[in-house]
């Protein structure tokens, strides 16, 4: 990874508390969720149970930079449990995610940090904000 992309990282991972709570990208099925748990490299998410490691947050960034997604230019997000309906976003941090979906709550968070922000209308896309 980048060094850009490790440290933003670094810094959306310290501001990130347990109990703070969060909406998924869709406008329309959009969930709230809350940090339940807070380790060196994962995140436990209430209610749905699901844990988010570190690794797939610097995924998520490094994508975003490395094809250049801003305001301009919008990454789809396309969510899907399903690997073949899921768009590279969502299975890049998948990947790195112990193979379990989890681009819905990483999102959330980068934004609430102004380092991504997300179109929650269909389809939904997201981009970085800072570079």
């Amino acid at each position: 990874m980048c060094d850009f992309c490790i440290k933003t990282t670094d810094a959306v991972w310290r501001s990130i508390t347990v109990g703070q709570r969060y909406r998924t990208p869709d406008l329309y099925k959009g969930k709230d969720f809350s940090i339940e748990q807070k380790s060196h490299e994962r995140l436990k998410i209430s209610p749905q149970a699901v844990s988010v490691s570190k690794s797939a947050i610097e995924a998520t960034i490094h994508y975003l930079r490395s094809h250049q997604h801003d305001m301009d230019s919008p990454c789809e997000i396309r969510s899907s449990n399903d690997k073949t309906t899921a768009g590279p976003l969502c299975c890049t941090a998948r990947e790195e995610n112990y193979g379990v979906r989890c681009i819905n709550y990483i999102l959330p968070i980068l934004q609430k940090n102004a380092i991504a922000g997300i179109n929650p209308v269909r389809p939904n896309s997201t981009w970085l904000l800072k570079w």
